[in-house]
Formats: structure tokens, C-alpha cells, sequence
């Protein structure tokens, strides 16, 4: 994937609404002759600073002019600042000091958009769309994003307490000691002759991983094999697609559809299938998203494995990444994903071939239950995968024979 430098002119139309004008000769004149001119956004700042009751540093207010532009246009379109964009490249390349979590701004407070197995945030019961409110009893909305992001993920403080808002009306105090965070992409174990694939997040070593986990699975002569994509936010889309490309043979992965038709591609996988049809379960829940999606769609709608789980978030969507030299980037939609059958993943999501949903019953999460794999037989989900992949196995077994029995 090619990565492209471009430069980004911004320009905005406001309507204004114009309360009170202490500087009456000036300032109502100034900002009319400004509306629809692509200085506006430089004149509001101007005026902030000059008339506004308290000092407010212009740096701040381009960040909310930045913040404020990407925000009418979706959820997942974003500034970054300089320590974020820090942090997100240490996260790609899978170590980073923190409390194991992802997370981006909201009018609330922090959200927390992913939460990373085995680290301090996971332990403690942190969960994905909490919100975070005060660090250390700091309101978050009265510091920087720049802040924030140290107080989470640096030596600031080896020990922090984090309050946050749980489906709008829960409040929750966590006290957490940080961590190096080992993002282990890949994670292989064996239930019997099934072999299970957990993939946690897709980041520059998912791919070689996941190609040696197949090379275990192999040399143990797997029956079958399930894919956990469940809690899997996405992370590098090539990544995503390479993973897709192992197991299909000359088929669709995805389309980008972008504004502009001529724009849009297809991508298409190659001849060869590593696994050569090696049956196979893909689960998935509500929290798998983004290039989790695209590989459950994939490889659910080619017909190389069975979904099973819940249906997936609906971020069907693909986040380009603009550095702003020294004063970090920002995160765009650039484009959407089309499924090889058609359908569009964003805000829809990707329906499991057989739903099953998260057992509350169980003692602890049904993730902390199934990963761990400590009783696989308690997780129906894991249960039901092995079943339908052993009765594939003698379905592929009984057509070999039948065919080799033809042929003699």
C-alpha cells in the first residue's frame, strides 16, 4: 500500500450568530464581510483572542476548529494530536506503556473504543463505550488531549485512578497500575484436534503470526480450525487483507467504494488457499469491527467459513491517516467497505450464518471464559464451532473417498 504526502487546504462556512458586540464599529462589520470567505475560521480566532473574558492559547483553538470540522462529518474522522499520534504508532508496532486501552474523544469525556486483553484496564473491568471523566480527579474536558494521553500511556504516574460513565448513568472508580502492554496479535491453542486462531488486533506482525500459527496447526494435522475475531477493533487494514488473502482462492476480499467512482477498487485474493478448505469458524460479536469486519464478511460470503457469535459493530468504513509534520494528523474516511456480496458494512455490520449470544450466566465474561480457554466445553459458542467444524471434517472426508473411489 503506497503511502501518499498530501497537502489539505480547509475551508469552512459558518453561520453566526452574534450576541452581544462590545466593539460594535469593529467587530459585527469584521465578521460579516468573513462569512463565506475562507478566512473566517482565522477571524472567529482572532476575535476570541482579542475580546474573549479569559486567555485562551490559539494553538487550543485551532484543535477545536480542527475537532469541530471533522466532527459534523463522522464519528470516526479526527484530529491526533502529536503524543496520540506517538502512541498510536507504538501501538501498531505492539508495545507501548499504559493501562491497555484505546481511546478517543467524545462530548462527554474519553471514550474508550478498544480494550486490550490481559492489560490493567481489562483486569480491572474496564469495558469498550465507557467513558472515561476524570483521571486522578481531573476532569478530562478540563485538560488537554495531550494530557490525557500522558496521564494513560507514560511514566507520568505508575499508579492512576480512573472514573468513568458506564451506559450514560453508571458511575465506576478503577484503580490501576500500568504496564508494558504486549499487544500479542496472534494467540494459537489447541482443543482437541481443533485448532484456535484468536487474532486480538491487526498490526504490522498479524500476518507473519497468524502464518505460523497456521504452520502448527499443520504439523498437528488439525480437523478444523476457528478464527476469533470477537473484541477485535481492527487496527492495519493491509494487514486485515493479508489475512483474508491466506485462505481464499481467486476470490473477492473487498471493495473501497469512495466518492469518486473511478476512484473505487476491488480487491481480490490469489490462487492459493494455504489451508486447501481445511473447514473452518469465524466468531464474532458486537464489538468486532472495522478490518474485523471486512475479514468476517470475507470469508463468510465466499463461503470459506460459518460466522457464528452476534452481529458485528457497523465500522465498515477506512480511516486514513494524514501526518501534519510536528503537529501530529488527522484520521480521515477516505472510503467504505463493499462486501464481495455487496453489501455495504458501515453502520450495518456483518450477520452471523448462526447467532449465538453472550452467555451471562457464566462466571466472568464470556471472553475472559473463551480466550483463556481454560473449559472451552462451559462456552457454548466454542462448543457449537467444534461441533459444526467436526461434522464438516466427515462431510470433506467422505467426498474424498467418494471421489477416490470413483476413479478406480
Amino acid at each position: 500500500m503506497a503511502c501518499i504526502s498530501r497537502q489539505i487546504f480547509i475551508v469552512v462556512a459558518t453561520a453566526l450568530s452574534i450576541v452581544s458586540c462590545k466593539k460594535e464599529n469593529r467587530t459585527a462589520s469584521y465578521l460579516v464581510n468573513m462569512i463565506g470567505t475562507d478566512s473566517l475560521i482565522n477571524g472567529v480566532i482572532d476575535e476570541i483572542e482579542n475580546s474573549y473574558a479569559d486567555e485562551v492559547s490559539r494553538e487550543k483553538l485551532e484543535i477545536g476548529a480542527i475537532n469541530g470540522i471533522l466532527g459534523v462529518i463522522d464519528e470516526h474522522s479526527t484530529y491526533i494530536s502529536q503524543d496520540e499520534f506517538d502512541a498510536f504508532n507504538k501501538s501498531a508496532r505492539g508495545t507501548f506503556l499504559g493501562i491497555g486501552v484505546e481511546i478517543k474523544q467524545v462530548k462527554d469525556g474519553i471514550e474508550i473504543s478498544s480494550v486490550i486483553d490481559g492489560g490493567p484496564a481489562a483486569n480491572a473491568g474496564l469495558k469498550v463505550a465507557d467513558v472515561i471523566t476524570h483521571i486522578d480527579g481531573a476532569d478530562v474536558l478540563q485538560i488537554s488531549m495531550k494530557e490525557v494521553v500522558s496521564r494513560l500511556s507514560s511514566d507520568y504516574a505508575m499508579k492512576i485512578t480512573v472514573s468513568v460513565l458506564r451506559n450514560k448513568t453508571e458511575k465506576l472508580k478503577f484503580k490501576l497500575r500500568k504496564s508494558v502492554i504486549q499487544i500479542t496479535s496472534v494467540k494459537l491453542d489447541f482443543i482437541d484436534d481443533i485448532a484456535y486462531i484468536k487474532i486480538n488486533h491487526f498490526n504490522d506482525g498479524t500476518i507473519n503470526a497468524t502464518l505460523q500459527s497456521i504452520k502448527k496447526l499443520k504439523q498437528r494435522k488439525a480437523a478444523g480450525v476457528i478464527i476469533d475475531l470477537r473484541n477485535n477493533p481492527g487496527g492495519i487494514l493491509a494487514q486485515a487483507i493479508g489475512v483474508c488473502d491466506m485462505f481464499l482462492s481467486n476470490k473477492k476480499i473487498v471493495e473501497f467504494k469512495t466518492r469518486n467512482a473511478e476512484e473505487s477498487r476491488v480487491l481480490m485474493s490469489d490462487e492459493k488457499d494455504i489451508l486447501d478448505g481445511l473447514p473452518m469458524a469465524v466468531l464474532i460479536d458486537s464489538n468486532t469491527a472495522s478490518g474485523g469486519e471486512l475479514v468476517a464478511a470475507a470469508l463468510g460470503e465466499n463461503k470459506r467459513a460459518v460466522l457464528l457469535g452476534e452481529k458485528t459493530y457497523g465500522k465498515g468504513s477506512l480511516q486514513t491517516v494524514i501526518p501534519i509534520p510536528g503537529k501530529g494528523a488527522i484520521k480521515l474516511t477516505t472510503a467504505y467497505f463493499v462486501s464481495p456480496n455487496g453489501n455495504i458494512i458501515n453502520q450495518a455490520g456483518v450477520i452471523p450464518d448462526i447467532e449465538i449470544l453472550r452467555d451471562t450466566d457464566q462466571k466472568g465474561t464470556q471472553e475472559q471464559t473463551d480466550t483463556k480457554i481454560q473449559d472451552p466445553w462451559k462456552a457454548p459458542i466454542i462448543l457449537r464451532a467444534m461441533d459444526l467444524l467436526h461434522g464438516l471434517a466427515t462431510i470433506k472426508d467422505s467426498a474424498v473417498e467418494s471421489s477416490t473411489g470413483d476413479g478406480q
